[in-house]
């Protein structure tokens, strides 16, 4: 596949799902890597699987959160997955 193709699907399928945020490759690589990161804390399991040859490159994945922050955006994944 393109790697343009998938820009524009990603894009196309953020709109019809009523984003209100631009949607890319990117921002769902990124939701990715802090979500695994969140949910096994080993940093280099991350690394591996983004294919990342710096660590310092994986260490944005490590920034401070705010649980009641995390909380509230877990509980919108969950409601929008299921809707």
């Amino acid at each position: 596949m393109d790697h343009r193709y998938v820009q524009r699907m990603v894009k196309r399928y953020g709109a019809q799902s009523r984003i209100d945020k631009d949607v890319s490759p990117y921002t769902l690589r990124h939701t990715f890597a802090t979500d695994l990161y969140r949910e096994t804390s080993k940093i280099r399991l991350v690394q591996k699987v983004l294919g990342h040859s710096d660590l310092s490159t994986t260490m944005i994945y490590t920034h401070i959160h705010d649980p009641e922050v995390e909380e509230a955006l877990k509980s919108f994944r969950q409601a929008t997955v299921a809707a």
